[in-house]
């Protein structure tokens, strides 16, 4: 038995046991204590005893010499540990922001955070694959069991249609990914990333469309163009938990498989693909800021620009090069927090049966100043406005394309950011309009108010520690081709 696997296995065997723990406390019903939901604690405590699991890790592995930890399809090097970071810290602030919306998911809360961990350990075993077995296996882990959680509200009937069309779709989108993977084995004639780079693949019309099925397999989870409709249409009548969730953690999943993958083993022949991305980033950053000027519903437009955010990553991946890796890892700092702000201030609104329609929040500074001034920072911060660190994301994304000559693309950034603007600027007139029709609104609870600050001041630290945060996410940056 190699124990040392064992050992460096442990960060996710601990998220394993606590879901297994999730499971049994909800069969024995013993979900309730303390005034809130005991699978929550017991959630939020794996997760920090799976971060302190990893602390030797990344002191190792941050250090002068860092030494990768190899057991041959799982590698342990400072691109994964990056997303350990930022899957077990992500996770923790969906738990905590999101303990408001938990009652849409009684009485299997349980089974909702087990799924959770679940899901952060497939992010982690996703981030630390070194073959494309492994890979596929690790994007399952991540998005099927949230897409599983879309129907725990069981006797909600559109929440159940709206689970099994996910579930549909993101078993379809798995094939796509797994066919992409197929034609990459079938022409280099290996299945590991290291085997893959050292073979000299043709460039071909095949491998542009093996890049096709692998990204839109990957990102098309979180609404990739053509699928921001039905995104839209999932967050509105699924539980809000599983749907904000898989905005973040797959977000994480899916661009650390692409990474891994496409500037990872497949660096040293970019023309097979990178057109094909540019052609998908350009499509979802127009396509994304349209669709959010349509929505009636803040939450539906938030959920649009932060895909427009996501694509911004698509837009940066074309560029082969550490910085533009950096740039996208800094954008997941950027995005997962606002997610989870986005998933605290919405459960509030829907524990008390409040509408988050135009109408609803027309006039909301006058009634309820605190909650209005949350929502406009959370529009102006998904948008990629100045001075906030979506801003900063847009121009390091835009520099690395015109560096990888597609000016072009650049350009279309540059649109879609004024497009997000609009709709940033139509839904902070309608929160600041002087008519205060309707009652006053009330904040998150306790813990969820304590997930949205937290959340909120990491968004704005982020920009104040801007240098810091992008020399961590350099050291953590994929060279051109795959390795440490």
């Amino acid at each position: 038995m190699n124990l040392a696997f064992l050992q460096d296995f442990v960060p996710i065997g601990l998220l394993v046991l606590g879901a297994a723990v999730c499971c049994w406390l909800d069969l024995r019903q013993e979900s309730r204590w303390a005034g809130g939901s005991l699978t929550r604690w017991v959630a939020l405590g794996t997760l920090l005893v799976a971060f302190l699991a990893c602390i030797g890790f990344w002191k190792s592995s941050f250090g002068p010499t860092p030494p990768d930890i190899e057991h041959g399809s799982f590698l342990i090097d400072r691109f994964a540990l990056f997303f350990y970071a930022a899957a077990l810290a992500g996770a923790g602030a969906i738990i905590l922001c999101g303990s408001d919306a938990e009652a849409e998911l009684d009485p299997h809360v349980g089974v909702y955070h087990a799924l959770l961990l679940v899901a952060t350990a497939g992010v982690m075993f996703t981030a630390s694959a070194a073959d494309l077995v492994s890979l596929a296996v690790g994007l399952a882990l991540t998005t099927l069991p949230l897409a599983i959680a879309h129907g725990l509200r069981k006797t909600d009937t559109s929440a159940m249609r709206t689970a099994t069309r996910s579930l549909a779709i993101s078993g379809g989108l798995l094939i796509a990914f797994v066919t992409g993977e197929a034609i990459v084995a079938g022409v280099s004639g290996a299945t590991g990333l290291r085997a893959i780079v050292r073979q000299p693949l043709p460039v071909d019309p095949l491998m542009a469309l093996a890049a096709l099925l692998l990204v839109v397999g990957a990102v098309g989870q979180l609404g990739l163009f053509p699928f921001g409709s039905w995104r839209a249409r999932e967050v509105q009548q699924s539980p809000l938990g599983p749907g904000t969730a898989r905005t973040a953690l797959v977000a994480l999943g899916a661009l650390a498989a692409l990474m891994r993958l496409l500037p990872g083993a497949l660096g040293g022949v970019p023309l097979d693909w990178t057109v094909t991305v540019s052609i998908l980033a350009a499509l979802t950053l127009l396509a994304a800021p349209v669709l959010a000027l349509r929505q009636r519903r803040l939450l539906a437009a938030v959920q649009h620009l932060l895909v427009a955010q996501l694509a911004l990553a698509l837009v940066a991946l074309v560029a082969i090069s550490k910085p533009a890796t950096a740039s996208i890892l800094y954008l997941l700092l950027a995005v997962v927090p606002l997610a989870a702000v986005a998933l605290g201030l919405w459960g509030a609104f829907r524990r008390q049966g409040d509408d988050d329609s135009r109408a609803a929040l027309r006039g909301l500074w006058a009634r309820t100043p605190r909650l209005a001034g949350m929502l406009a920072v959370l529009v102006v911060a998904s948008a990629g406005l100045p001075p906030l660190t979506g801003f900063f994301v847009r121009i390091f994304s835009a520099e690395a394309a015109m560096r990888a000559g597609f000016g072009w693309l650049a350009w279309v950034a540059v649109v879609s950011g004024v497009l997000c603007a609009v709709v940033a600027y139509r839904w902070v007139m309608v929160i600041f309009d002087t008519r205060a029709d309707g009652p006053e609104l009330a904040l998150p609870g306790t813990a969820a108010l304590v997930g949205v600050a937290l959340c909120g001041l990491s968004a704005f630290g982020f920009v104040v520690a801007l240098g810091p945060l992008m020399g961590i996410a350099t050291r953590a940056a994929l060279p051109p081709l795959f390795g440490p």
